[in-house]
């Protein structure tokens, strides 16, 4: 049965809310659904090709904080070894 997440784009100035979440089986398959969608995003100019400013937090339905990830620039590939969990 799929777990569920819900993410949260998260700068100085602005935070963007998934109140709905997504289901998936694993928090790694979480993070590279999400990633994928965070790449749409940049690719319709809804996010900045440099998203330095911005994390992504990963939660669990009632909100505990799972991962929190910087968001890499768009022509940098994402290292996941190297990534902050909180």
């Amino acid at each position: 049965m799929p777990l569920r997440f819900h993410f949260r784009l998260v700068s100085a100035r602005e935070v963007i809310e998934d109140p709905i979440g997504a289901g998936a089986s694993d928090l790694e398959e979480a993070q590279a659904e999400v990633m994928a969608a965070i790449e749409e995003l940049r690719t319709q100019g809804e996010l900045s090709e440099d998203a330095s400013e911005w994390h992504l937090e990963i939660r669990s339905p009632s909100g505990v904080l799972l991962r929190s990830i910087e968001l890499p620039p768009r022509d940098r590939p994402q290292d996941l070894s190297d990534m902050s969990v909180d």
